[in-house]
């Protein structure tokens, strides 16, 4: 259990929170931590605040752009505490749950966004899908390491109960890498089509991610699309 989800830490600016989140984790069952460009890290406050899980931080990734963090992700699902005019698809917490369980054997990026900022509108379009944690209205800011807690807890709590796996071991899902060079390709043959104009390049652009993003391939239903995709490159060259 837990050895598939990545949590995704993006430009933490203080490191007690890097070191909280990690203690939040740890409690929960969970252990793959990447931090995104962190202002402060390594950190003796955030080793401090671990406060016994420092193996957590000690094993941590840290990359310096979100794209590099979820390369071998199936799935990549954003927590933002503000509500996006993006068509990028919305979960319930609930709602989360259910699909993780169709991901149990597949790497899961789940990311969180800078303590003031939270994700910025091009981070939001590389998730598959966005979940806001549901806060009383008098009061919505809500502190990144309660968020991962939070998200932590619901983990441990839906995934102890159950048995066995809903979907088969042996199909393997295309990573978020594929994806993106999927993504490339079909945008390059819709330029050279004329398709996509200096007019509409960022409202195409944005859309087509969204499509690729929220469909679930297999890798062998992915190299299939990107064969068919070349062999269309090809010809339109020639």
């Amino acid at each position: 259990m837990s050895s598939n989800i990545n949590i995704v830490l993006v430009k933490t600016s203080h490191p007690g929170n890097i070191g909280s989140s990690a203690r939040a984790m740890k409690t929960m069952g969970l252990k793959k931590l990447t931090l995104v460009s962190p202002k402060n890290f390594p950190s003796e406050v955030a080793d401090a605040n671990a406060v016994g899980c420092k193996d957590i931080l000690d094993q941590a990734r840290v990359v310096d752009s979100l794209g590099k963090s979820l390369l071998d992700s199936s799935l990549v699902i954003g927590f933002s505490a503000r509500s996006r005019k993006s068509n990028v698809p919305s979960l319930t917490m609930d709602e989360l749950f259910v699909t993780l369980k169709n991901y149990e054997n597949d790497e899961v990026s789940i990311v969180f966004g800078n303590e003031q900022s939270g994700l910025s509108n091009e981070e939001v379009q590389l998730c598959n899908h966005i979940v806001c944690i549901p806060t009383d209205n008098a009061y919505t800011s809500l502190n990144l390491a309660s968020a991962v807690q939070i998200f932590s807890y619901e983990y441990f709590k839906n995934f102890n109960k159950r048995d066995e796996p809903i979907r088969n071991q042996e199909t393997q899902l295309a990573s978020h890498s594929t994806k993106s060079h999927i993504i490339q390709m079909f945008l390059a043959i819709m330029s050279y089509l004329n398709i996509i104009t200096n007019k509409n390049k960022k409202s195409l652009t944005q859309n087509v991610h969204i499509i690729f993003n929220k469909s679930k391939f297999s890798k062998n239903e992915a190299d299939l699309l990107l064969g068919v995709l070349s062999s269309i490159e090809k010809a339109l060259k020639k």
